[in-house]
């Protein structure tokens, strides 16, 4: 009985690990004092931007005009959804430059976003969700524009790549839960 025990933590270890591997690991790169944070899940990649500390090149940034994820595969459509007006901007397959999304174009593997301003604040959160088969969103390659007062531009354009790890489903933390529970039933049992 003591060596199944023993199987079963060893596995039900190895499960809690991989499972804290793939949750823990959300890719997050700092510049100028703003976090870009990026996760997973399905076909729906997330960018999270915390704006609330700039500093540097980016401390008289006001507000976020374009975003352009890149490196993720091939798709058939895009849409966004995120703060203020995120929503209705215009998304293009040209690639970020100085002068916005006018950048020579990837059909099918560049999403350049823009529109109306953005105010910056703490925790943006832009939601890319993709149509196709091809996709690959484990490295994306991340590009923005912030602006200043009215159209001006500020500080450095950002373009990283930003790795990212799978958001863990609802059924993975059950498995995990449930091994929990046997773990500790066939404790219980043992004592007595």
């Amino acid at each position: 009985m003591q060596l199944s025990i023993r199987k079963l933590a060893g596995a039900l270890a190895l499960g809690a690990a991989s499972l804290g591997a793939s949750s823990a690991a959300y890719a997050d790169v700092t510049y100028d004092g703003v976090t870009f944070t990026t996760s997973w899940s399905g076909n729906e990649l997330t960018v999270e931007i915390d704006a609330a500390g700039r500093t540097g090149g980016w401390a008289d940034a006001l507000t976020i005009g374009s975003l352009e994820v890149k490196g993720i595969g091939t798709f058939d459509s895009v849409a966004l959804t995120g703060p203020g007006d995120a929503s209705t901007w215009t998304i293009v397959a040209n690639e970020l430059n100085a002068n916005g999304c006018v950048g020579g174009a990837q059909g099918g593997r560049n999403a350049c976003a823009f529109g109306s301003h953005i105010g910056l604040t703490d925790d943006m959160i832009f939601k890319f969700t993709f149509g196709g088969e091809n996709l690959d969103l484990t490295n994306p390659h991340l590009k923005v524009a912030f602006y200043g007062e009215g159209d001006r531009k500020v500080g450095s354009l950002l373009s990283v790549d930003v790795p990212t790890s799978p958001v863990p489903e609802p059924g993975e933390y059950a498995m995990l839960l449930a091994g929990l529970g046997v773990l500790g039933m066939v404790a219980r049992r043992k004592r007595k």
